[in-house]
């Protein structure tokens, strides 16, 4: 029968990947804000004041990119940074109170995509889901 691209398990995920990044990129749209920027505001909503590197640990984005993301979102004064005390070259993150007051919509935003996509999916394929691609994660990087 031979091999069949677009039914492998790699696609597979890139597929659902990207139309999940696509869902949230057109919902975001009217808060000017990337899905990437939504990952770093919630982030700093749970976590306020992580270093530039604490955050990229935190949210799996390269230190270099992560720069720029916080750029913009500092423009939009969203999110501000500070000095750290021994470290001129390191600064703390702090979401700012208009950062803050986008967390529940941004929240809102993928519940509901999340609840779209996964309607029709039991709670027990989506605890086997979550441990799947966590043990993908854990095999590549350990």
């Amino acid at each position: 029968m031979g091999f069949k691209s677009d039914k492998s398990l790699l696609f597979q995920i890139a597929k659902a990947r990207n139309i999940l990044k696509k869902e949230f990129e057109k919902e975001l749209k009217a808060h000017n804000l990337s899905y990437a920027h939504r990952v770093i505001l919630i982030r700093l909503s749970e976590k306020d004041g992580l270093t530039q590197k604490e955050l990229a640990q935190d949210t799996y984005f390269e230190q270099s990119n992560l720069t720029l993301m916080l750029d913009k979102l500092e423009q939009k004064g969203l999110v501000k940074r500070s000095p750290k005390e021994n470290d001129r070259r390191a600064y703390h993150i702090h979401i700012t109170p208009d950062g803050e007051k986008l967390i529940p919509s941004l929240i809102q935003i993928g519940d509901t995509i999340i609840s779209k996509a996964l309607h029709g999916v039991d709670d027990d394929q989506k605890k086997e889901f979550s441990i799947f691609l966590e043990t993908i994660y854990k095999n590549l990087t350990d």
